[in-house]
């Protein structure tokens, strides 16, 4: 990552970076400090740990189309600083709770949920000020930037979370992503000039007028002219299609992994936290790559290479403790997995951002989140269940198998020829 970059000159997309970067120190320990609290002091079961899983993935579900039109119909920094706020004070009622004596798996879940309904509306929110704070031939450059800070964090983020979580804890561990979020706050405070302003928004006065059920017709149409762009448009529909799998596999490995790592493997926090941050690697090599790889195959192809490395990754995970070298096969499982989704990702939104119309991308963004989340949400469900039944090591090679049959969608489909004008 350059510093050299016009895209560094522009002020709002620096206060963006700079917010992308802080949030996502503190989200980077809490994946791992947050399910570290309900497996080791909560002593979670696999199904539990389904439902903890969901519970991140069931607010897209359930809010995300309505985000979609609230993001397109209001400025977005608002949205942005008050998520990130909101998700600081939730954070803090763990390690509250926890110091109280008072510390449940059911409290675990609603914190889980109510930050995630927050992310709803912070993600679609900075999915769709992107394409107006850069130009549209900047856009993998910029994406490419986020996800290289978000791979730097990777490494850093999760081994820290580790020994964090072995000294201090899994609950006052979580103080530190409630902190970084009131950081990501103040630094999002400096986009309202730089914005655009949503071509859908309405006055005041026009609001009040609209009474409550043409208010509701209204939200209906505008639900509706998203997921119009998104099934019209036939590179997004095959997207759309491909990533629900990508989903499914996603969240049914999400269920059982942390169970994997610490009853298969018998890892301690720290050794978790080491084979995460080589995750991180994986992704900040990708991210790095992603442009590059980019320019030389076309976007499209990029993604098959990407989803091809997140299998082989994942194959790997599952055998680890076969091979006689587990935290090797580990790290380097991970970090396969993270080379791969980070190419997949960058040229994977890029080709969305830059198909899709701003004025149209919250709504569209939001259609496609609520199918993938409602995919992602089952998932998680499946994932406990397999993981009572058939075992850990299984469910993950289910997830394998998912992902095998996405690469094959991909490679056959449109997605394959895609690129960016």
């Amino acid at each position: 990552m350059t510093f050299s970059s016009p895209l560094w000159r522009n002020r709002a997309f620096t206060r963006l970076w700079i917010a992308h970067v802080t949030s996502g120190a503190g989200t980077a320990v809490t994946n791992v400090a947050l399910p570290l609290a309900a497996v080791l002091v909560l002593g979670a079961t696999p199904a539990q740990m389904g439902l903890l899983a969901a519970a991140a993935s069931l607010p897209n579900l359930l809010f995300g189309l309505v985000a979609g039109v609230w993001v397109d119909r209001v400025p977005r920094r608002p949205i942005l600083v008050w998520s990130d706020l909101g998700r600081a004070l939730l954070l803090l009622s763990i390690p509250a709770a926890a110091w109280l004596g008072q510390l449940s798996f059911s409290h675990i879940w609603l914190v889980a949920f109510a930050v995630g309904t927050l992310t709803v509306f912070f993600q679609i929110a900075a999915i769709s000020v992107l394409p107006a704070l850069v130009k549209k031939s900047q856009l993998i450059d910029a994406n490419s930037k986020l996800s290289t800070s978000e791979a730097v964090i990777g490494i850093a983020g999760p081994a820290a979370a580790g020994g964090l979580v072995q000294l201090f804890s899994a609950p006052r561990t979580i103080l530190l992503d409630a902190l970084s979020y009131l950081l990501s706050a103040l630094a999002l405070k400096g986009l309202k000039e730089e914005e655009a302003q949503p071509a859908t928004q309405r006055s005041d006065e026009e609001a009040a007028a609209a009474g409550f059920r043409s208010a509701a017709i209204l939200i209906y149409k505008e639900v509706g002219e998203g997921i119009n762009e998104l099934l019209r448009t036939p590179l997004l529909r095959a997207l759309t299609v491909t990533s629900s799998l990508g989903m499914l596999a996603g969240s049914i490995s999400a269920a059982v992994q942390m169970l994997f790592l610490v009853d298969q493997l018998n890892f301690t926090p720290t050794v978790i936290g080491i084979v995460a941050a080589c995750g991180g690697v994986g992704s900040l090599i990708g991210a790095l790559l992603a442009g590059n790889l980019a320019r030389v195959l076309q976007a499209g192809k990029t993604l098959v290479l990407g989803k091809l490395l997140w299998i082989a990754g994942s194959l790997l995970l599952a055998g680890a403790d076969l091979t006689g070298f587990e935290l090797a096969a580990a790290g380097v499982a991970r970090a396969l997995v993270g080379f791969g989704s980070a190419i997949y990702f960058v040229n994977q939104l890029s080709l969305r951002q830059a198909i899709t119309s701003v004025r149209l991308l919250g709504r569209v963004t939001a259609a496609r989140r609520f199918l993938l989340f409602g995919v992602a949400t089952i998932g998680a469900f499946i994932g406990g269940a397999l993981g009572e039944t058939i075992g850990l090591r299984a469910t993950l090679l289910t997830a394998s198998a998912a992902l095998l049959v996405e690469l094959a969608l991909l490679y056959l489909s449109r997605v394959r020829r895609a690129h960016i004008a």
